[in-house]
């Protein structure tokens, strides 16, 4: 999305033409809806009436997408830093204030190389992986 209108409070029909399109971006990505009613917000599916406040409730938070098989067999885990560079790691990384340390083993940089990460929306911090078994 491109405006952040999960906490918007005006109707639909004064918002920006930005504002609308954010809204119509974040159904089209399978999004869902509050809108205003007497009793406060209301779970629905938006039929964009000008007067009625609707606002998006934020997507789940999704785990980044590791291409394993494309991996070093040494690789038995993957994390992504705060800046969004990806490292696959022999041992398990521990984090640090903006990225993971792993102290010993193996280090590889992935998201140079295309097709092997897709990257989440979960945070950095939720980003790390082991390789499945």
């Amino acid at each position: 999305m491109t405006a952040d209108m999960t906490n918007n409070r005006v109707p639909y029909g004064l918002l920006t033409d930005e504002e609308q399109a954010a809204l119509h971006e974040h159904e089209k990505a399978g999004g869902e809806f509050e809108y205003w009613a007497c009793n406060g917000w209301e779970q629905t599916k938006p039929t964009w009436f000008y007067n009625i406040t609707y606002r998006p409730l934020p997507l789940p938070k999704t785990q980044d997408v590791i291409a394993w098989d494309r991996l070093p067999e040494w690789a038995e885990w993957v994390a992504r830093d705060d800046d969004e560079e990806v490292l696959a790691h022999q041992y398990e990384p521990c984090s640090g204030d903006t990225q993971w340390f792993g102290h010993c083993g193996r280090r590889l940089r992935i998201d140079d190389f295309p097709g092997i990460v897709q990257i989440g929306t979960c945070d950095w911090k939720d980003s790390k992986q082991r390789r499945p078994r």
